[in-house]
Parts: structure tokens; sequence; C-alpha cells
């Protein structure tokens, strides 16, 4: 059966609102999404035009969230996975409640199947509590069926907030080593597309590449470098770099994440997906599958800087 039915988790956030407008305008062959936002009780956001509001008690209590899930096909959380318990309730409601396909707040610039991401950073830990209970479900449930995106950094969103360690503002960028290390990188769109596009996807093109799997896609695979090249010729001015030694800004993030320093942390997850985030050479690099092409860096740095 298609998947008429969505419920989203976190329609606000950078994320979640242009995954709904993507939702909102996708045009998949068995006909328009119907969209549910599901959101906490104290929440006063109003319900976007084309969706319905669905509120719950905001500890987000295990049978308000089955039955809110209820009568839906899919279901997307986008918000910040934070508290894990929240995520691993949302999880288990979801599956009891029927649900046939579920998109977890993964989206990582990281994989965090990755001991030595989990290891430096305990959030990829919490990604990988929530597909095991996720695995664990389908195995009970065949037709309950999940995917995990994972998509570089975001780079829209990065280039335009310093999490990608490049300063339009001050033409500054900080790059790590040579920075001719490629890595995988998804403006907020292409990571919308990608969802679309596993929720369109009749039931047996998703049950033979997609079920419960982790989907690997991108906008481009680029170097800092590239990125740096790019940005100067959009400027039209020559940039300060300031070149970082991995290993020792490693060393010097973990002791201030391990202190509690959470800008720390961010730069731990950044140069993780610097240095081990090219998904071109990885087995679950899924462009072809999703029917994806990469994008063009240089319109989208225009598009995040609003040059036109």
């Amino acid at each position: 059966m298609p998947i008429k039915s969505i419920a989203l988790i976190g329609a606000n956030g950078s994320l979640g609102s242009v995954l709904l407008a993507a939702l909102l305008a996708a045009n998949p062959p068995n006909g328009p999404f119907t969209i549910s936002i599901l959101q906490r009780e104290s929440s006063t956001s109003p319900a976007p035009p084309g969706t319905a509001l669905l509120h719950i008690p905001d500890s987000f209590p295990l049978e308000a969230l089955t039955a809110a899930l209820a009568n839906h096909d899919a279901v997307i959380t986008a918000f910040p996975l934070r508290d894990v318990t929240t995520h691993l309730r949302i999880t288990s409601a979801a599956f009891a409640a029927g649900v046939k396909r579920f998109i977890p707040a993964d989206f990582g610039s990281v994989d965090s199947r990755s001991a030595y991401a989990r290891e430096l950073v305990p959030l990829f830990d919490k990604k990988t509590q929530v597909r095991e209970l996720l695995q664990s479900l389908s195995s009970q449930r065949p037709d309950f069926g999940w995917t995990s995106l994972v998509v570089g950094h975001f780079f829209d969103w990065g280039l335009g907030n310093g999490f990608l360690h490049f300063y339009p503002e001050e033409k500054r960028a900080e790059i790590l080593r040579d920075g001719k290390q490629k890595s995988s990188l998804s403006t907020l769109g292409r990571v919308a597309e990608a969802v679309v596009k596993i929720l369109s996807a009749e039931d047996e093109v998703y049950e033979k590449g997609m079920k419960g799997r982790v989907l690997m896609v991108q906008s481009f695979c680029v170097s800092q470098v590239e990125v740096l090249r790019i940005l100067e010729r959009v400027t039209g001015e020559e940039w300060k770099v300031e070149w970082r030694d991995t290993e020792e800004f490693i060393r010097v993030k973990k002791e201030r994440a391990d202190g509690g320093d959470k800008e720390a942390v961010e730069d731990l997850v950044f140069v993780l997906g610097v240095v081990d985030g090219n998904w071109e050479e990885k087995e679950d690099f899924a462009m072809g599958l999703l029917g994806l092409e990469d994008e063009d860096l240089e319109v989208e740095v225009r598009k995040a800087l609003g040059v036109a």
C-alpha cells in the first residue's frame, strides 16, 4: 500500500521546516501526502497551511504518542537527539501504532556506527541506540520499516552559522591539515529530497533497497580548499586562512568537551565530518538508488550567501 499519511515531529526546526515544505510540495505517484504535525501541548505555533496539528503532553508519554501516531503510514522525527529516551519512546510508539515507514532523527554528519566517532562524541551513541531498537522492533513485525539517512554536514546551514569554520562576514576560514581531504555535504533541501524519495518509493523498491538500512547521500563531495576557492570567487575577495593541525585540534576540543563545553562538542562533530565523511567510498552510498545527482557547489554557495 502506498504511503499517504505522514506524521512529522519537529516541523519548526531548521531541517523540519524544509522537510515540511518538501512534503507539501511532493507529487508522489499515488497523490499528495496528508501531513500531521506532532507538537507539545505547551507550543503555541499554529498549524502550517495544509497540515493537521496533533498536541501531546510535553513529556511525550508512550500512550499519548501511540494514540497520536495511529492511522499514520509514516513518521519522521526531525528534532535534535539530545534526550534519547524521548526518541526511543517515539520509536516504540510508531511501532505500536502500526506505522509502516519510520525515519529517525539521524541525518548524521557522521556515521554513528564508527567506534571512533562514538568515542569522541557521545551523541552518536544515542543514535546507535535508536537504530538498535529499530532493528529489534522490525524483526518482530516485518511490515515495520525504517531508514536512517546519513547526509554529512548540513552545507547551507553550516555555512551560515560558522559550523563549517568558514566565516563569510570576516572572510576567514579555519582549515584542517592541507584542506584537501574530501567529504560529503548536503543542503537542507537535498536532505528533504531524499526523505521524499524514501516515502514516495513503491513497496517493492522500498523493500529491496531502502528498508532497514542506513543510506548515505550528499549534495557534493568536496574538500575544504575547493569550498574556499568558490567562496573567494563568489565574494570577490581573498580570504584569510588559519591552518589547523588535525590531531592537536581534536585533542584540545576533546579536553574542553569532556569539561562540558558544548561548542567544543560541535567542533568535534565538524572535524569528524571532514576527516571521515567521504560517502562515495562507502558501501551504503545511495545516490543512484534514490535517483539523486550532485548539486552545483557554486550555485549552492551563492544561495547560502544570498549572492546573485
